[in-house]
């Protein structure tokens, strides 16, 4: 529904994005933790200062699985 109503690089879609990462991490689906959070880091990259928080913790997320693979 979010990707119907908002830009494609909206930050909110960067939220569901790294929710859908965490997911797929936890449940060891990693091919599919990494696209999501490529996408998450993609648009808070985008459209959010270097120090946002959830930038920082995007990148975690994306170490994370990159440590995972």
């Amino acid at each position: 529904i979010r990707e119907k109503k908002l830009p494609k690089n909206h930050p909110d879609l960067a939220v569901v994005y790294h929710n859908m990462a965490k997911l797929y991490l936890a449940t060891r689906t990693y091919s599919m933790a990494m696209k999501n959070i490529q996408q998450a880091v993609e648009i808070a990259q985008e459209k959010l200062p270097s120090t946002h928080p959830h930038v920082l913790e995007y990148k975690e997320t994306f170490e994370k699985i990159r440590m995972k693979m």
